[in-house]
C-alpha cells in the first residue's frame, strides 16, 4: 500500500532512467551514464535560443553538461527526426513507469509542460518545466502544482479539478492507498485544508498557505513509481 502523504518525489532523475527497453514492462531498465549530447554543425540554435538556455541554465541552476544530458534525453525521447515531444510520448513515457491507467496523469502533465499550447513540447519547454518539478525551492513547486491542478487555467480551483488530478494520480499509481482511501476523498481532504474562506474556489493565495502546512498536496508534481526504492 501507499501513503500518499509520505510519497517522496524522484524528481528529473527517473526521466533519465528510461531506455526504449524496459526490463520487466513496468520497472524500466536503469541507464548507468548519461553521457552528454554535441549538436551537430549546421545544428545549431539560433542567439535567441541560446540567451533562453543562459536563462534557464541561470534560473535553475544547471551546468552546461547538464543541459546537454537533458537534450540528450529529450532527442531520444522524441525518436527519430521529430524535435519535440508528443501528447503520445508523453503518455508512453508514464505507462512505462507506472503499473496503472496511466493516461490521464499524462495528459495534464503534457498540458502543464505545453506552455504556448501548440500541441507539443518543444525543448525549452521540457527544461524549464522538469527543473521546476524538481526543485528543492517549495515555491517553484507549489507555482508548478497549482498550474497543474487548475486545469481550466482560471488562477483558482474547485474541488471539481482537485478530484480529477487526485484520481488520475491514483489511478496511474496503480496500488491500494495505505488505509483503503480513494482519490476523491484524498480530494475531499486536500480541498477543505486548501478553502480557507470556505467560497468553494481556491485562490493562488491559499493553495500556497496549504501547500506549506501540507507538502502532501504537491505529491502530484512528481510521483514516485510505487516499485521503485523498495
Amino acid at each position: 500500500m501507499i501513503n500518499i502523504y509520505k510519497c517522496q518525489a524522484l524528481g528529473r532523475q527517473w526521466w533519465f532512467k528510461l531506455s526504449y527497453e524496459a526490463s520487466d514492462g513496468i520497472r524500466p531498465r536503469v541507464l548507468s551514464k548519461v553521457s552528454t549530447f554535441s549538436v551537430p554543425m549546421g545544428q545549431q540554435s539560433s542567439s535567441a535560443d541560446k540567451e533562453r538556455e543562459r536563462q534557464l541554465m541561470q534560473r535553475h541552476q544547471i551546468n552546461k553538461s547538464e543541459l546537454e544530458s537533458l537534450r540528450k534525453l529529450f532527442r531520444e525521447r522524441c525518436g527519430g527526426k521529430h524535435k519535440a515531444l508528443t501528447k503520445a510520448k508523453f503518455r508512453e513515457v508514464y505507462s512505462e513507469l507506472f503499473p496503472g491507467k496511466s493516461a490521464q496523469y499524462a495528459d495534464e502533465m503534457f498540458r502543464l509542460f505545453d506552455m504556448d499550447g501548440n500541441g507539443e513540447v518543444d525543448f525549452m519547454e521540457f527544461v524549464q518545466n522538469i527543473c521546476m518539478c524538481d526543485s528543492d525551492d517549495i515555491e517553484e513547486k507549489i507555482e508548478i502544482a497549482f498550474a497543474l491542478y487548475d486545469k481550466d487555467n482560471s488562477k483558482t480551483i474547485t474541488q471539481t479539478e482537485v478530484r480529477t488530478m487526485l484520481e488520475a494520480y491514483t489511478s496511474m499509481l496503480g496500488v491500494p492507498l495505505e488505509g483503503g482511501k480513494t482519490g476523491a476523498q484524498i480530494a475531499k481532504e486536500f480541498f477543505e485544508e486548501m478553502d480557507a474562506d470556505g467560497d468553494t474556489f481556491v485562490t493562488f493565495n491559499e493553495f500556497q498557505q496549504a501547500a506549506r502546512r501540507n507538502s502532501a498536496i504537491l505529491s502530484i508534481v512528481n510521483p514516485k513509481p510505487p516499485n521503485w526504492g523498495d
